[in-house]
């Protein structure tokens, strides 16, 4: 899964840190909508670079993350 923090999106775009934010509690109160309850959490600072694209309307690319590889 490829997710997104907020410090990448200030990297990639120069917008402001409280705009950028806004933008990942906006991502993760749309995961919730979905149905994923884990984002759900105020202390988590990453959402779905996919939901962030799909919001912004541009291609920003995020890092890989794999659940299964950070385990062992």
């Amino acid at each position: 899964m490829n997710i997104i923090t907020k410090d990448e999106i200030i990297e990639q775009t120069g917008i402001t840190k409280s705009v950028a934010s806004r933008i990942i509690r906006e991502g993760k109160q749309e995961m919730v909508k979905k149905g994923y309850p884990f984002y759900d959490n105020k202390r988590l600072n990453f959402c779905p670079v996919l939901v962030v694209n799909e919001m912004l309307g541009l291609d920003l690319k995020g890092s890989e993350y794999n659940a299964l590889k950070s385990v062992s």
